[in-house]
């Protein structure tokens, strides 16, 4: 459903690969439209201070921050994460 969504939207898959720093912001781009996101700089970051074991600590953090979020808008699963949930001002 969300390709569909999507594509008709840009023509074409949508994939995120600057700004994601957190959870937050893999919530914001999927309701968005993203297809996926890329997560560079925070994985560079724990791989850097803390090796492997860093690198799967910013993956917990990363998937608690989206979970929770999640569970804020009332959402249990990814699919339901659309641009409904997204606030303007």
């Amino acid at each position: 459903m969300r390709d569909k969504k999507c594509c008709k939207h840009f023509g074409t898959l949508v994939f995120v690969d600057t700004g994601i720093r957190s959870g937050t912001d893999v919530l914001k781009a999927l309701a968005l439209g993203a297809r996926a996101v890329f997560i560079g700089r925070p994985i560079l970051y724990g791989l850097a201070s803390g090796g492997q074991d860093g690198v799967r600590r910013v993956l917990d953090i990363l998937k608690r921050e989206l979970v929770y979020d999640m569970a804020c808008c009332g959402l249990t699963s990814i699919d339901q994460i659309n641009k409904e949930i997204l606030y303007k001002h």
